[in-house]
């Protein structure tokens, strides 16, 4: 209660001849201008220390890797050698896979044929 009173009054008694015209317009831009700069300083501020914590989990994994885990990256093809009994299944197989990649190629592509037409009547 003794509160509200002390505020009434003091909201009362406050001068308004000595203040500029936009004042008030003028400080709340400015207080709206410090907030968004501090918000932004915070996100900046926010994805830069992620962006640390990242790179230092990358660089201790690859550490790890490195100098604790024993292992070597050998990668070598092995030698396919077709003889001529297994030479027309080899093809059967083949005409299999290239037909699938035909008929997926060809369900994409009526498949965003189709989307563009509902989009049109949309």
């Amino acid at each position: 209660m003794k509160r509200d009173k002390a505020l009434d009054k003091a909201l009362n008694n406050r001068i308004k001849d000595s203040l500029s015209y936009g004042f008030e317009f003028q400080m709340m831009r400015r207080i709206l201008v410090e907030a968004e700069r501090k918000k932004k300083h915070s996100f900046v501020l926010g994805l830069s220390l992620i962006s640390m914590v990242s790179a230092g989990m990358i660089v201790a994994t690859i550490c790890f890797l490195m100098y604790y885990v024993p292992f070597s990256i050998h990668l070598t093809l092995p030698d396919i050698s077709i003889s001529p009994e297994t030479q027309s299944l080899f093809i059967l197989y083949c005409y299999i896979a290239l037909l699938v990649l035909v008929l997926l190629g060809l369900d994409a592509y009526y498949r965003s044929l189709r989307q563009k037409k509902n989009e049109k009547e949309s």
